[in-house]
């Protein structure tokens, strides 16, 4: 046998691979569709990432919580909005009959619907989506800004029972009393305004400071018309005003009060997850305020393993200092890589687990079809016209093809209906006609050895065929071009 001849049988013999992964590619489309493969390998990667890793939870309690928190994630609207379907009342009517076909499936399996009382999800969630659904389910935004809004008013109230008791403290005239007593009175309930207005987001901690600095300002400036500096009282007065003051106006003395109002994320996480009995400490507040109640619900919706990944990545977005706000972006940005980190291990596990689906696929339909590899390299050895006319139709679909890539749909399509066309006017060795079935001898038995060379030619196409369209259109295009020695320059005018 020549060595033309070996090439011929080997297009032959990757054209009827292409031929067969064609149609193991479109049924198993076909099933990940109506299983919704990809969408329950995304829901349950999710709970993996949250569980902690694949070794997922023990213990029952956290095992729920990890359920539940990863269902609230796919309630929230941000990632509900990504699960949309065609439009039209035969769209939607394919979409609600591969629905039924999938319970029908569980029904019969008996496993889990993974999205609980919904008919699916979406296949793919971008981490920006999904760092801001996590932070948005557990509400850490409006937990750290209740916090800080808490501190703001314990400062305040810290603040004016100061400078009430400098005031106190003076010996007044009994006629003066009153108007600092007034002024006061004026600066309270600046004060409480300022934080009204913080505690209903109308302005940044900062800003609220600077209007407070600028409430006491007057306050100072009112009150020492009625207290001479020349009077021991007024210079008093004067010397303990300024160090209030200073804790507003001293660049030093304002980054240390912001720390100190706003709360600290990693330390917040790292003292949760080990003690839940300390959150009252953090917050300085008693457990029967309502607020109080809605952070320690939060916590304990999360699990223990998600706290200690994210107290982990509150560290990291806390190295590049910044107030609150910009710690919980870098957070947020801490929290989309560590998504995607975990979304390449699971997409590693899915190509896996469909490249198993695929060799079981292709072994199936090696078997329906009787593609035995063996037989088709003998039958291709033996035919010339055979071989020769295969090898037309494999030179014809690379020739349409040249620069299709079978990555897309519609570069399948193209290929599979060119190869439709082939098989029209082609038959293929392999089905079962006469010359393909299995051996028997004269009494009717089967001859052993004939099935077992049999089943060794269906595994070995069954093999084959879960390659993929792709890889034998490839090997397609490489073999003829090696056949006709190397592909044809581009002439001038196609440069």
């Amino acid at each position: 046998m020549n060595l033309p001849v070996i090439i011929d049988i080997i297009i032959g013999l990757v054209f009827i691979y292409l031929t067969l992964s064609l149609l193991a590619s479109e049924i198993q489309e076909l099933i990940a569709t109506v299983l919704q493969w990809r969408a329950q390998h995304l829901k349950k990667s999710i709970e993996v990432l949250i569980s902690g890793g694949s070794e997922g939870v023990k213990d029952p309690v956290q095992f729920q919580r990890v359920g539940q928190l990863a269902n609230s994630i796919y309630t929230n609207p941000i990632i509900k909005d990504l699960n949309q379907g065609a439009k039209g009342l035969f769209s939607e009517g394919v979409r609600s009959v591969t629905h039924r076909l999938g319970d029908f499936y569980r029904l019969v399996t008996g496993t889990k619907n993974v999205f609980g009382n919904k008919s699916s999800g979406p296949s793919y969630i971008p981490a920006e989506c999904f760092s801001a659904s996590l932070l948005d389910t557990l509400k850490f935004s409006s937990v750290m800004g209740s916090i800080s809004k808490i501190r703001l008013e314990n400062f305040k109230n810290l603040l004016l029972a100061q400078i009430k008791m400098i005031g106190d403290g003076l010996n007044l005239p009994e006629s003066t009393k009153p108007i600092i007593e007034q002024e006061f009175g004026w600066l309270t309930a600046e004060f409480n305004r300022v934080v009204e207005d913080y505690k209903n987001d109308l302005g940044s901690l900062n800003n609220s400071l600077d209007r407070m600095s600028e409430k006491l300002g007057f306050y100072i400036k009112d009150s020492q018309v009625y207290l001479p500096e020349t009077e021991l009282g007024g210079r008093e007065f004067q010397r303990q005003m300024a160090f209030v003051k200073a804790s507003f106006d001293s660049e030093f003395e304002r980054a240390a009060l912001r720390s100190q109002l706003q709360p600290n994320l990693s330390n917040l996480l790292n003292t949760v997850r080990k003690s839940q009995d300390t959150l009252a400490e953090i917050m300085e507040e008693k457990e029967d305020r309502q607020i109080y109640k809605q952070i320690q619900e939060t916590l304990d919706s999360m699990p223990e393993s998600l706290k200690r990944s994210l107290y982990i990545l509150a560290q990291r977005a806390e190295k590049g200092g910044g107030d609150t706000q910009e710690q919980l972006q870098r957070f947020q940005q801490e929290i989309e890589i560590w998504f995607d980190q975990s979304m390449q291990r699971a997409s590693g596990v899915y190509k896996r687990n469909s490249r198993g689906v695929a060799i079981l696929l292709g072994t199936a339909i090696a078997v329906a079809a009787n593609a035995d590899s063996i037989n088709i390299i003998n039958r291709l050895s033996k035919d010339s016209m055979l071989r020769s006319t295969v090898n037309l139709y494999a030179q014809q679909l690379v020739e349409k093809n040249a620069q299709a890539k079978l990555d897309n749909l519609t570069s399948l399509r193209k290929v599979q209906k060119d190869v439709d066309i082939a098989l029209d006017n082609v038959a293929l060795p392999f089905g079962w006609s006469e010359p393909n079935r299995l051996k028997i001898d004269a009494r009717g038995n089967l001859l052993l050895p004939a099935f077992m060379a049999k089943l060794f030619g269906w595994i070995l196409s069954g093999v084959a065929i879960s390659m993929g369209a792709g890889f034998w259109f490839d090997a397609l295009n490489k073999v003829i071009n090696i056949r006709n020695a190397g592909k044809k320059p581009p002439s001038s005018t196609e440069s």
